[in-house]
């Protein structure tokens, strides 16, 4: 019971003296969960154009958002697209990006890949209406950090996509 309990835990474990004895007398073992990003590719018309999903290692879920953003643009130049959209359920990640404020360590790459691109429109929307980018995002946290797969296509495994003119509801 207190293994499998083990395995539910959501806290974080800070590496303190009392941390690694709990475990260790509970027989816990070490976890270790890694962190993805996904990004869907769509048209004008939301048809999918492709789909990009990456392995950061250990991370936030800050980080996994911010490496979305960038990696989407440095697709779209690589694609020689001009005008895009960005569009994430993080609304501090679209906030700061929108405002210019880009974490330090993605500054250049940013810079790099916006210096070719026309315009951006940054647009948030609420998680439940991200379930196409987050079922990519999973599949990126299977692999390793830096690794990165491109399927140019709408995959198999995206069953459904948002659509822009469907009703969502969200229940607090």
């Amino acid at each position: 019971m207190v293994l499998e309990g083990g395995y539910r835990m959501k806290s974080n474990k800070w590496n303190q003296n009392y941390d690694l004895q709990i475990i260790n007398f509970f027989n816990l073992g070490a976890r270790h969960s890694t962190t993805g990003f996904g990004v869907v590719v769509r048209d004008h018309t939301s048809q999918v154009l492709g789909v990009l999903s990456g392995g950061i290692g250990i991370g936030t879920n800050y980080i996994a958002e911010v490496y979305g953003v960038v990696c989407a643009a440095e697709l779209a130049v690589e694609w020689g697209t001009k005008n895009i959209v960005l569009c994430s359920d993080s609304k501090t990640v679209i906030g700061d990006f929108s405002q210019g404020k880009v974490p330090w360590f993605i500054h250049m790459i940013w810079r790099k890949a916006t210096s070719k691109i026309v315009s951006i429109i940054y647009m948030h929307s609420f998680r439940e209406t991200n379930f196409s980018a987050d079922s990519v995002a999973k599949r990126g946290s299977t692999l390793a950090a830096g690794e990165r797969q491109i399927i140019m296509e709408r995959p198999s495994f995206l069953t459904r996509i948002e659509l822009p003119e469907m009703a969502y509801y969200r229940f607090c």
